[in-house]
């Protein structure tokens, strides 16, 4: 296979970085990956066309603070020893082929800021243990199959300013204290099955930008989100909402896009 030329770099111990991104490498992830110099700090594979799954080992590479494999055709499972490598900041496994279910020991890894998951098969629920990563900016797990209800723990992480589960199998009312998230930009929900009211304390998000919520479940009335005068994309159609459009909505001047068909709006 393509990547062949990574077993000679098992004897250079004090590694660093490695690049191979956006090239035309194909042919399986080898397991020696995982016994590369543990000076590592960088991996970055991504937007290649590469197989097979990641090493169960891939922990050995204790001092790893990005690891960059998206755009791939990866397949397998999250193995369970990244919860090992504590110190890891990026984590982009988006776009390729993977499944299973997202395992609770990414919570150990509590310096984490971008874990980018969507676009895979993974299934199951989203673990609860997430809440640990405190300094989470980025969580990007839409288009897989995840199911249940988003954990009240996720609510817990007041750095998050991306937040995207779009297209997946998720239910349950959405988590009431969504209003914790102070510093959150983009909300994206949509194309799962979450039902009953939005959650009032979504008027609290005051950075958000955008809010999509569209072809879920959702009933009820619009909540009061008048203070969110930094919206500028507002989706909450094909729900089950009703009651009255919200007038002061008129107000919003960073409003570009607002789509509410679908419902059982009135007035």
């Amino acid at each position: 296979g393509d990547l062949d030329f990574l077993s000679a770099l098992v004897n250079c111990t004090r590694l660093q970085m490695l690049d191979v991104g956006y090239n035309r490498l194909g042919g399986e992830l080898p397991i020696y990956v995982a016994n590369l110099s543990n000076e590592l700090e960088y991996i970055y594979f991504g937007g290649n066309l590469i197989t097979g799954s990641i090493p169960h080992n891939i922990g050995n590479l204790i001092n790893l603070q990005s690891l960059g494999l998206e755009n791939n055709m990866l397949t397998g499972r999250i193995p369970t020893s990244l919860g090992k490598i504590s110190g890891l900041v990026q984590l982009y496994l988006n776009s390729n082929r993977m499944s299973g279910e997202i395992p609770a020991d990414i919570g150990n890894i509590t310096r984490l800021e971008k874990l980018i998951l969507f676009n895979n098969s993974f299934q199951g629920s989203i673990p609860p243990s997430l809440g640990n990563c405190r300094f989470l900016l980025d969580l990007r797990m839409g288009s897989n199959r995840l199911s249940g209800s988003i954990p009240q723990q996720l609510m817990q992480i007041e750095s998050l300013v991306y937040l995207y589960v779009s297209k997946n199998l998720l239910t349950g009312p959405f988590p009431k204290h969504v209003g914790r998230l102070k510093n959150l930009v983009v909300l994206s929900a949509a194309n799962n099955m979450f039902h009953g009211n939005i959650p009032e304390t979504l008027g609290n998000c005051l950075q958000a930008e955008e809010i999509f919520l569209g072809r879920n479940k959702f009933d009820g009335a619009i909540p009061d989100i008048r203070s969110l005068r930094a919206l500028q994309s507002f989706d909450l159609s094909n729900n089950n909402l009703s009651g009255n459009i919200p007038e002061y909505l008129a107000n919003f001047s960073s409003l570009e896009n607002l789509d509410l068909s679908g419902n059982d709006f009135e007035g």
